[in-house]
């Protein structure tokens, strides 16, 4: 987009000079003239361009001068700053020349056309003002012909996004993944767009484990929430004077503080263990560290960033010994993060939970699990379930600032529209296929020419299949739909708030039911008991029937 914005800039301050030019050749003065010239081209820029393009103006002039006085030629910085694009030998400075050439070539016709049209006009008085018509008609046809007014460049830039608020497969940018597992961190959600500076300290991460799977220990730079989204296996917690091993199931939810070395086992022989993390940075926002010893591999280990000399004290060993933790000396066993377990290593593992040192007193820093079916759900129908849990059931969310919610919604129905009073929701799909909707004020014009405020709204909408995440600011009304052929799962961590509240915006209890009769007959101009209809008609709560739809079905 930044390439597109300095294109437009620069073909309007070309535009001006060659207006420019023939205003002179139609007996015009350049000096004062140039200037208003230029800066009337610049009405043609849109919002976002014009404060750029009228500086360009008043800086194009006495850059001019300049150059002249100089005895330079050609184009020069006086146009959008030309000689920075050409920098570099090539590449997208090169393409940004051809595009400019193009444009170019467009002006100079116009500028031809509107000559030759005012030839004829009456009086050499007439002839610059036929000729500032002609040029204000052409541009604006071109403007028509391009997709160039304001609305359709911020169209283009939402779908050059490709949707900010989706990240899809593409978008898991840190990936450790062999035969008996992976591990996927989702990019910032920064890097995606600056809507999300809010929740820059927090990440979103996936990790499958392989039936029969050990995950060997590691730790991480940052506090992380895990829910176990499917499987079962013990995970083991390595704190100052204690081990903590807790055994784990689908539907739990624990935390592990950052710094705590961990290290994790599916004990299922046929199901995978898959675990989905908000983690929550502690020094970089948004940057994540993970430190592992290796597993066999000597450049996956920290150990190795140390000179040998240092480990041989600090262990008190030779370097031979040494070997067998680095990684250095060869070993009949698999390397990596990710490695297979026998029975026996399995059972003994997985045996009785919080096992401590011999030695001292525990100093427990989490809770242990907590499984969302704990209690009954906060919502439920033949349409859907949410289970809910904030930091009141789970005190540990309270850590990293996270309120959790788990809905199955019945396939061929929907939950919303809805939406959350604090939380910034970032929502995963475990299982099923969908779609969601949501009404987004950032993509859509909010304010006029005049400078007044118009409240406007556009939809951000996307399919969700599984390992779709997406992110819902707090305020926006959003739907999520299960398709007619399965339930939908969707897992959402509600950041920045560990005691989220969320208001229906349609049937049982929704917000506007809630409202006085005065209210709603000033709001929609209706007497309040036929709007009532509208609102009461709904008896369900948050999930309804979902709709018919026509020209789309779920793939």
């Amino acid at each position: 987009m930044a390439v597109k914005g300095k294109i437009c800039v620069v073909f309007l301050l070309f535009a001006a000079v060659a207006f420019i030019s023939a205003s002179a050749s139609f007996g015009m003065s350049e000096n004062d003239e140039e200037i208003r010239v230029c800066k009337m081209m610049c009405e043609f820029s849109g919002e976002d361009d014009k404060p750029r393009c009228i500086k360009k103006c008043e800086e194009y002039h006495p850059e001019k001068q300049k150059r002249e006085g100089e005895g330079g030629e050609g184009r020069g910085t006086g146009h959008g700053g030309s000689s920075d694009r050409r920098g570099g030998g090539g590449g997208s400075g090169d393409r940004q020349d051809i595009i400019l050439a193009m444009e170019e070539q467009d002006v100079r016709k116009m500028v031809e056309q509107c000559h030759q049209s005012c030839q004829g006009s009456q009086g050499e008085q007439q002839r610059p003002q036929c000729f500032q018509t002609c040029m204000q008609k052409r541009f604006r046809d071109y403007e028509r012909s391009r997709g160039h007014d304001t609305r359709t460049r911020r169209t283009d830039k939402r779908q050059q996004s490709n949707n900010p608020y989706v990240f899809k497969d593409q978008h898991f940018t840190a990936r450790l993944e062999t035969e008996h597992g992976n591990l996927r961190v989702l990019q910032k959600f920064t890097d995606r767009s600056d809507l999300f500076q809010g929740i820059e300290k927090y990440r979103f991460a996936y990790l499958v484990a392989e039936p029969q799977t050990f995950v060997i220990p590691n730790h991480w730079d940052a506090d992380t929430l895990v829910f176990v989204a499917n499987g079962k296996g013990t995970i083991t917690l390595i704190e100052e004077d204690s081990r903590q091993s807790h055994n784990i199931k689908q539907g739990d939810l624990f935390w592990v503080p950052a710094g705590i070395t961990e290290y994790l086992i599916n004990t299922d022989n046929n199901e995978r263990l898959v675990l989905a993390k908000i983690i929550h940075s502690v020094s970089v926002p948004g940057e994540l560290q993970l430190f592992s010893v290796g597993g066999g591999d000597p450049e996956s280990s920290f150990y190795n960033a140390f000179s040998t000399e240092v480990l041989e004290a600090a262990f008190d060993v030779d370097r031979d010994s040494l070997g067998r933790i680095t990684g250095q000396q060869k070993q009949k066993q698999e390397q990596g993060m990710f490695k297979k377990a026998t029975e026996e290593q399995i059972k003994s593992l997985a045996g009785k939970e919080s096992r401590i040192w011999p030695f001292g007193e525990r100093k427990e820093k989490g809770k242990g699990t907590y499984s969302i079916f704990k209690k009954d759900p906060s919502v439920a129908n033949d349409n859907g379930i949410l289970h809910e849990v904030d930091s009141g059931d789970f005190p540990d969310l309270r850590n990293i600032n996270v309120a959790f919610s788990f809905f199955n919604i019945t396939r061929g129905s929907m939950a919303g529209p809805f939406y959350n009073a604090k939380a910034t929701q970032v929502l995963i799909v475990p299982n099923g296929v969908g779609w969601f909707e949501m009404a987004c004020p950032h993509l859509s014009e909010q304010v006029t020419r005049s400078g007044q405020i118009r409240p406007s709204y556009e939809k951000v909408s996307s399919e969700l299949r599984r390992g779709t995440v997406v992110v819902i600011p707090a305020g926006h009304p959003v739907v999520i739909e299960a398709s007619g052929e399965d339930n939908l799962e969707v897992i959402g961590f509600g950041l920045k708030s560990d005691k989220n509240e969320w208001f229906p915006l349609a049937g049982r209890d929704n917000v506007l039911s809630q409202w006085e009769d005065e209210a709603i007959e000033l709001t929609f101009g209706s007497p309040a008991s036929e709007v009532k209809k509208v609102i009461e008609k709904q008896d369900q709560k948050l999930f309804f029937k979902g709709p018919v739809r026509r020209g789309r079905a779920f793939a």
